[in-house]
């Protein structure tokens, strides 16, 4: 209806006064009634001479006596200048209604750059944890966001395969566990052996030059080591491979960190012809700051090891140059911690002087820890929450929630899937992705909250009543809209927008926090107005509505990667 109302606008506004420039019409509520602003008067009396306020009352009263809108339109008037043009509700809830059911609604234009989007990024050799799993659901999510928004977009997967974590790993394993296998939760038991020999390590810091010559075998390919680490490096993958398929999470493509450090040892060695890195301590570095005249902004960038060992940086930069070169991107996004904002700012910046025009279109996207009553997590110390455990936890209080509940008992378990997934899922998107995220397993299944289940019921409870009985969209009429009725179908209408800023600004929380509102707005209308037990034309045209919820719903929780079940 917008852009119809601007069209309207833009073509009086160049009959009239020969205006050729945007006119732009703002949608607003006009107490009780839906309609839109305009101040193109303003702008046209502008350009006018004499007196200004004399001009702005001629043009917006010859204006406004000049749109024709037809029956989608009840009246247009003016107020000081503002042109302001009030719909005719009926046929304004129609439309929407209509427009939602008939169209994939919100559904962006196609856009020129092309995304990738870099998450999930988990260390073989140790478990897949809770905060894997904030990283994880951010990116998938931002990617559905993107693409429903027009973007072409790459969904990339980091494995950090060796490095000194993996290098400490195999030393434990070699000396302490040799030829052991793994039992059938391989995830914990290999991050037991991880934390073990952290804990030896501590003990006994002479066993340090031995983890050292392990990463030197591993990057030199030592056929002993290589086999070791090639058999347990599956191992690790199996166990990713299963929770992704959990997670209903597809990658376009992987990126292996053990393919990577020669590439970057390269640009490195270039990186010095170019005298943009120097040695320093038998290390070569790049000092940044001095490079771009800034003062300790940047800090001195370590890209390779004394020892002529690779760091994550080192392989950074030859990853960046793998996704610039081979996918043909325009922008870069890094789904990371917050804790590696200097690192990616340092990689970025060395990316820029290295001669690269994307990097000055990567971002990294920082999130913040995800802490449980016990504080935060750390897989050093052994105290991590292995992500079985706390999906079976989160499963168990869904299954006592849908218990409780006058829900489909035949089918409770998958009922319970679902809750679980969702709970879990929309924790880790509701709260923005700088803040700290608190995580309560009883708290995540509540039916009352913000929370998923709150909003999977809400669609459940619309989708039962569409299965009682059916509409005629052809046939709708609202005679005086409710409140309730009102105030749904201007929360369905911000559904194209909240797509839109999600994507722009990189935040699925801003979704999350929609379709909240909107399930909401529904709950307030179910117990507001009646819909099966209304008179025929009214319950024809809340069946509708109805509908039209349960599509945007599903639409909005899919966005978040949460299934909308039909029936709880």
């Amino acid at each position: 209806m917008k852009d119809l109302v601007e069209k309207e606008i833009r073509q009086k506004a160049q009959t009239l006064y020969n205006y050729m420039d945007d006119v732009e019409a703002k949608p607003i509520p006009f107490k009780g009634d839906w309609g839109f602003s305009t101040t193109i008067a303003f702008k046209i009396a502008g350009t006018q001479k004499g007196n200004f306020h004399n001009a702005l009352k001629e043009i917006s009263e010859t204006l406004a006596s000049n749109l024709e809108f037809g029956k989608e339109v009840s009246r247009v008037e003016t107020v000081n200048g503002y042109i302001n043009i009030y719909l005719n509700a009926n046929t304004y809830a129609q439309n929407v209604i209509k427009t939602i059911l008939n169209t994939q609604y919100g559904k962006g234009v196609t856009k020129k750059d092309k995304i990738m989007v870099e998450y999930s990024q988990p260390n073989t050799h140790k478990a897949f944890h809770i905060g894997h799993l904030r990283n994880t659901c951010l990116g998938a999510s931002l990617v559905d966001v993107l693409r429903y928004a027009g973007y072409s977009v790459v969904a990339a997967n980091l494995i950090n395969d060796t490095g000194a974590h993996v290098a400490k790993w195999l030393w434990c394993y070699s000396t302490y566990h040799k030829a052991e296998a793994p039992p059938e939760k391989k995830s914990e038991w290999l991050e037991h052996i991880y934390v073990e020999a952290t804990q030896k390590l501590a003990k006994n810091p002479e066993y340090e030059l031995q983890v050292k010559k392990m990463l030197q075998r591993l990057e030199q390919k030592d056929p002993e080591v290589t086999k070791i680490w090639e058999q347990t490096k599956q191992w690790s993958m199996d166990e990713f491979h299963r929770i992704y398929s959990e997670l209903g999470v597809q990658f376009d493509v992987y990126f292996y960190d053990s393919t990577l450090y020669e590439e970057g040892k390269e640009i490195v060695q270039e990186l010095v012809e170019k005298e943009i890195a120097e040695e320093s301590e038998g290390a070569l570095i790049i000092d940044l700051d001095h490079l771009l005249g800034t003062d300790d902004v940047y800090k001195t960038f370590v890209v390779l090891r004394s020892d002529g060992t690779a760091l994550y940086q080192t392989k950074d930069l030859a990853l960046a140059k793998r996704k610039f070169e081979g996918y043909g991107i325009d922008r870069s996004i890094y789904v990371v911690g917050s804790e590696q904002k200097l690192h990616f700012q340092q990689v970025f910046k060395t990316l820029e002087l290295a001669g690269f025009k994307q990097a000055k279109k990567c971002y990294h996207l920082s999130y913040e820890l995800v802490m449980l009553k016990g504080g935060k997590m750390s897989s050093r110390l052994g105290n991590i929450v292995f992500y079985d455990d706390l999906y079976s936890e989160v499963y168990e209080e869904a299954l006592r929630e849908v218990e409780k509940r006058d829900i489909v008992q035949e089918n409770k378990e998958e009922t319970a899937r679902m809750v679980s997934m969702g709970a879990i899922k929309f924790s880790m998107l509701r709260k923005d992705n700088n803040k700290v995220i608190v995580f309560d397993p009883k708290e995540a299944v509540n039916f009352e909250g913000q929370t998923g289940a709150y909003v999977q019921y809400a669609h459940a409870r619309a989708s039962r009543i569409l299965e009682k009985d059916a509409y005629d969209l052809n046939a709708m009429e609202f005679e005086e809209l409710t409140v309730q009725e009102r105030n749904l179908l201007e929360v369905l209408t911000k559904f194209p927008d909240s797509v839109e800023q999600s994507a722009e600004r990189y935040k699925p929380s801003i979704m999350a926090t929609y379709v909240f509102d909107v399930a909401k707005a529904f709950n307030e209308f179910y117990h507001a107005c009646p819909v099966l037990q209304a008179e025929p034309a009214t319950k024809n045209a809340r069946l509708a509505l109805v509908s039209a919820t349960t599509r945007i719903l599903k639409s909005g929780l899919q966005l978040l990667g949460i299934e909308a079940p039909e029936r709880m």
